[in-house]
């Protein structure tokens, strides 16, 4: 493999690493002040991990392309 692609695939899981644990603590948060319940930080959850999953490498590529 080519460093490049292990520096994409490498901050590509960091950023959906990242990403879902922000909405995990957002969705939390809602919970905890009762403006939202379980069902909905779980949509929430799924919905960010879907749109993670294509928006994560691009914006990996991005960066370290931008960084080289």
């Amino acid at each position: 493999m080519r460093p490049f692609t292990v520096g994409v695939t490498g901050v590509a899981a960091a950023l959906y690493v990242i990403g879902l644990s922000a909405v995990r603590w957002w969705t939390g948060g809602l919970r905890r002040r009762g403006l939202a319940d379980a069902r909905a930080g779980r949509d929430w959850y799924l919905l960010a991990a879907v749109l993670g999953m294509g928006i994560a490498p691009l914006l990996a590529f991005t960066l370290v392309s931008g960084l080289r």
